[in-house]
């Protein structure tokens, strides 16, 4: 397949050249209108975009191959994410490459707003000598509240340090242990409130957050406080601000985002103590160049391998995460195409269990991934490993997992059960090694098979011959047997063969598989992984 990527805007000189490089085709569009971008988004496998483009939900409708979005920087407003994750494609930013840059600015936001100083330089150009009017107050020995402990609040925290300010945060997903290497007390909101000289917000906007700042908690605040926003303009309630400043009980404020960008309502901007930027946290020369590099290798390294990193709707899958997880999702995955085609009736849930090692491993890529499998053959292009469990949910199947420390005569196991409403199946797989999948188990008879291409899988009585006539039966039909394993359950009756094979069993030979005496149902299989990366299941 050759893949085709759109680029909007966002990525620089050598980002181009890193995408270019894997001879992909690689056009470069104006930034357009939502109803545009649908009329032409449709042929494309990524799209590359900044602030600029809207990608509604109408874009991606119309987005029938599109795996990947790629934004550079922090913010993905622009895209309708729940659209996204329905439709199976990864929302990925770079949120690493400004992190100087947005720390840099709110450090030059605090010493304007603390020093007053583009009031002093706006009254200078206007030839106003007015000295005693700008009167501003020291870092050094103030109490900082840094609310977000992320990348750019332990590099905030750090300069501020280095001016001599008494830091303390809020960050209720940060782990004490994390924040005691940092030396950074971790307080609650209400404390940080109270105790704080300067506030500034790093954290992200969900439900949660939004208005984290409002008329009640400016009523709380140490009386004085002056306010630093770079990170999104609706974690502080505009108005309550604004009311805020009129009365006294905030001293300053210092915001490079707003509500509206740009805003509707210029009362706030304007107010006499009041900085305002419109939105240069990233915009410096450095961080525009990392942000537009990254997530061009980000994009190229999830159409190539499967990397899945800074993703906004999935979870990231990088370094020894990556490679830890990986082949436990492929063996994930081809359990769960096994299930699929070989249970009839509608599906009603998923179960998986992880035994050994895969115990250390986190279980939700491998949910995923197991329930991508059993989807597949179902839904074909329209699941993905981003929407497979919701896809799952919408229709009614229950996902459940389970990990054990019952000892298992492997050192990693895991176990997938599909439950429909005319089976009730399980596959067990194990990894030898690094990458060698192997399918240990089929519904309670051993096995020892290799879960990659074109199987042929025959349920059969356990009675001499049927060996044989299965040979003939394939012979004839020149079908060459690549690899075959047998497995029996003793006592029960019960065989079962799995058979690798070039190329997939026609109907025809399945049914004259079927007619073999002693064999109870066959069926033609396909295992080949569709998720980027994969290697063979050696």
């Amino acid at each position: 397949m050759s893949v085709k990527i759109l680029v909007m805007e966002g990525i620089t000189e050598r980002g181009m050249q890193v995408l270019e490089a894997e001879g992909w085709t690689v056009d470069v569009r104006k930034t357009m209108p939502p109803a545009e971008l649908a009329a032409v988004v449709g042929p494309y496998h990524a799209l590359m975009i900044r602030s600029g483009t809207q990608v509604t939900a109408e874009v991606l409708d119309a987005a029938k191959s599109l795996r990947i979005i790629g934004r550079p920087g922090v913010g993905v407003d622009n895209v309708d994410l729940d659209a996204a994750t329905r439709r199976g494609v990864v929302v990925m930013n770079s949120p690493a490459g400004n992190v100087a840059s947005t720390a840099e600015l709110t450090l030059a936001l605090l010493l304007a707003m603390a020093r007053n100083v583009p009031q002093a330089d706006a009254a200078i150009k206007a030839e106003r000598w007015d000295r005693k009017s700008f009167a501003g107050v020291e870092l050094q020995g103030k109490h900082i509240g840094i609310v977000g402990l992320g990348r750019i609040g332990r590099e905030v925290a750090a300069r501020c340090r280095a001016f001599g300010m008494e830091v303390a945060a809020y960050d209720p997903f940060v782990a004490p242990a994390v924040a005691e290497e940092l030396r950074i007390p971790l307080l609650s909101f209400e404390q940080l409130l109270q105790g704080s000289d300067f506030l500034t917000l790093h954290t992200t906007l969900t439900r949660e957050t939004r208005h984290l700042l409002g008329r009640e908690a400016l009523a709380r605040a140490k009386p004085g406080i002056r306010i630093v926003n770079a990170a999104r303009g609706e974690l502080v309630d505009e108005e309550a601000l604004l009311a805020a400043l009129e009365s006294g009980r905030v001293a300053g404020a210092a915001l490079d985002v707003h509500a509206q960008e740009p805003p509707r309502d210029w009362r706030l901007a304007r107010h006499p103590r009041v900085v305002a930027t419109p939105h240069v946290g990233a915009a410096t020369a450095e961080a525009q160049e990392r942000v537009g590099t990254d997530i061009a290798v980000q994009v190229r390294d999830f159409l190539k391998g499967g990397l899945i990193q800074h993703a906004v709707n999935f979870f990231s899958l990088t370094g020894d995460v990556y490679d830890r997880v990986r082949p436990a999702m492929d063996l994930a995955e081809r359990l769960g195409l096994f299930l699929a085609q070989v249970c009839d009736g509608s599906m009603e849930r998923v179960e998986v269990g992880l035994y050994g090692d895969f115990r250390e491993i986190d279980v939700k890529p491998i949910l995923s991934a197991a329930v991508y499998g059993v989807l597949q053959p179902v839904l074909a292009e329209g699941v993905t490993l981003v929407n497979a469990r919701g896809l799952a949910a919408e229709r009614g199947i229950d996902v459940l997992e389970s990990t054990s420390t019952a000892r298992v005569a492997f050192s990693n196991l895991l176990v997938l059960r599909l439950k429909t409403s005319e089976c009730d199946f399980s596959v067990a797989g194990t990894l030898f090694g690094r990458n060698h999948l192997r399918l240990v188990d089929v519904d309670g008879v051993e096995v020892d098979a290799i879960p990659q291409g074109n199987l042929l899988y025959v349920k059969n009585d356990d009675t001499p011959g049927v060996v044989g006539h299965l040979g003939n039966v394939l012979g004839e039909r020149s079908i060459n047997i690549a690899r075959m394993t047998v497995g029996r359950k003793p006592g029960s009756g019960r065989a079962v063969m799995i058979i690798e094979v070039d190329s997939a069993v026609p109907a025809e030979a399945i049914a004259a598989v079927a007619t073999i005496p002693g064999v109870r149902e066959a069926r033609s299989i396909c295992l080949e992984s569709s998720l980027p990366g994969r290697p063979p299941a050696s």
